[in-house]
């Protein structure tokens, strides 16, 4: 795995866990149930937008390694 998809991965498992910690403040504060859930409907937005990207960035380093390998079968031996 590369620098790169270990931080997409980090990443993504860092909102998850503060996902998990605004899930657990809300239940514990008395926050109103719509600020509770408009905060939770971030969240899943959030949470799909790391995934999205996290996606989009593991694609575009199988490109590059794609092309990468295709021109070093390309140099003269």
């Amino acid at each position: 795995m590369t620098v790169l998809e270990k931080a997409v991965q980090s990443l993504a498992e860092a909102i998850e866990a503060l996902e998990s910690r605004l899930d657990s403040r809300l239940d514990d504060a008395a926050a109103s149930d719509e600020a509770a859930e408009a905060a939770r409907r971030q969240a899943t937005v959030a949470r799909k937008q790391t995934d999205t990207a996290a996606k989009g960035v593991a694609a575009a380093i199988t490109d590059l390694k794609l092309i990468l390998a295709q021109d070093d079968s390309k140099k003269p031996e």
